[in-house]
């Protein structure tokens, strides 16, 4: 079984490298303003090709219930986390700005870019079958937030269905009809050098304006606010997305008649703390955004710890390790 130092060792780098995007901007080496070209940059190339070269002629992405039960579990998990999280925000002493954006920030775990280079780390072997299978979670994912997750925050029954029409989402369906035509591999053949060299690129420099992101919140102009004592959210949030709401996908990965491929990828998902882009949704959407920056910056300082042994037992109750 992997021991809990291997699992540390696995995930130091993510958090140097995040730590290394905070430093980065507190020296100004990363500035404010190259924020949006860094990140259009990721979405529109770096990660697109990262997509392609995991997605096309992957062997793992050829059978269609293995993509829709993938893609499923992703879109059912965070409906069913974002609604956990709204009914139990009633215990809190919040506004219903403060409940909404409470139960999309503490319901949605990081499900990307901290995964993957964990991923690599602990399964080197088969980490582009799983990779692959974790995208297609993904797309699940987004489906729910661009929906459900909107409408939450808005409180209305409008969600942001065109912002799903985006350059990965598209990346990746590109890929599928590929595979699916039997041309897949050959294309791999052709792109793989192209997409690798380009794909790697995409999660360091994710990590790096995540940690240029956590020093904005902890320091913007509103940091006293930031900082003020919210106890009973903070434990509240904390119980959830690092407790809760893992236990719920750990014992759905161990009972469901799922592959070890989207098993290992729920271990993981079970271990992350919030993501960080409900904070952008709450600018755009509307829910308080104070309170998804506590939530964020409170998961994310425990994750450090909580990471390790949360994989460590996950793996070992799926007998994975």
């Amino acid at each position: 079984m992997l021991s809990y130092f291997t699992i540390f060792t696995a995930c130091a780098p993510v958090f140097i490298i995040i730590a290394s995007g905070y430093g980065c901007r507190r020296l100004k080496i990363l500035s404010k303003e190259s924020d949006n070209s860094l990140v259009r940059l990721t979405l529109n190339l770096l990660f697109p090709a990262f997509i392609i070269n995991h997605i096309l002629g992957n062997p793992k992405l050829t059978d269609t219930s293995s993509i829709v039960t993938a893609t499923g579990t992703g879109f059912f998990f965070l409906i069913l986390s974002i609604g956990i999280c709204f009914y139990l925000s009633k215990f809190l002493k919040s506004t219903s700005e403060q409940r909404r954006a409470f139960a999309v920030t503490a319901g949605l775990q990081n499900y990307g870019f901290i995964p993957i280079p964990i991923i690599y780390a602990l399964f080197p072997e088969s980490s582009v079958g799983i990779i692959g299978i974790l995208l297609m979670h993904s797309i699940g994912v987004e489906i729910a937030l661009w929906t459900a997750g909107v409408m939450m925050l808005s409180g209305s029954q409008k969600g942001g269905w065109k912002r799903l029409l985006n350059t990965p989402l598209i990346t990746t369906i590109a890929c599928l009809i590929a595979n699916a035509s039997g041309t897949g591999n050959w294309l791999h053949e052709k792109l793989e050098g192209t997409s690798k060299m380009l794909g790697d690129c995409a999660i360091p420099l994710s990590l790096l304006l995540i940690g240029a992101t956590i020093y904005d919140l902890l320091n913007d102009s509103d940091g006293k606010k930031t900082k003020e004592s919210r106890t009973r959210e903070a434990i509240l949030a904390t119980g959830l997305r690092m407790i809760i709401l893992p236990a719920l996908i750990l014992l759905f990965a161990k009972f469901s008649p799922i592959s070890a491929e989207l098993k290992k990828v729920l271990v993981i998902q079970a271990a992350m703390p919030a993501a960080v882009f409900p904070i952008i949704l709450t600018k755009q959407y509307g829910g308080d955004t104070e309170t998804a920056v506590r939530i964020v910056i409170t998961t994310t300082l425990i994750s450090i710890i909580s990471i390790p042994p949360v994989i460590v037992f996950g793996l070992w109750i799926m007998g994975l390790g």
